[in-house]
């Protein structure tokens, strides 16, 4: 009878679908990263208007952020540490940026922050597999 422990590494339908949701994941992130360097000035405007300081400088380092976390997320490198970059950037930015209960916001902010608790929730998924793997080899 086969290890419970190893039937998830030895099942390449589970490696092709890991692989394959890490990507998907990845992806949102590559795509806002790129957009954010390519349009700092944009980028910056959307933070202006939640009053953060230093726009420019904040948009620089979330597009290096998603770009650099969202490559080693895609490729499978120090996955867990990409996972946790990514969740914690997330989740600042959702709240400070996609806060359903600040002044103004409409039904489009709330469907933002839900849609970005859903991603938190995948990139939760990936810490916690990496976690369990590194645990096993341990």
């Amino acid at each position: 009878m086969p290890n419970a422990e190893n039937a998830v590494a030895d099942d390449p339908v589970d490696r092709i679908g890991y692989v394959a949701a890490r990507v998907a994941l990845a992806a949102i992130f590559l795509f806002t990263g790129f957009n954010k360097l390519v349009d700092i000035e944009g980028a910056a405007a959307d933070i202006v208007e939640v009053g953060l300081p230093f726009p420019a400088l904040l948009a620089v380092i979330a597009g290096l952020v998603e770009l650099a976390c969202g490559v080693l997320l895609a490729l499978g490198k120090r996955t867990l540490l990409a996972g946790l970059g990514l969740m914690l950037f997330l989740l600042t930015v959702t709240l400070l940026m996609e806060n359903p209960l600040r002044a103004g916001a409409d039904v489009g902010v709330l469907i933002d922050f839900l849609k970005n608790l859903a991603i938190v929730g995948g990139l939760l998924m990936v810490v916690l597999r990496e976690y369990q793997v590194r645990m096993r080899g341990a």
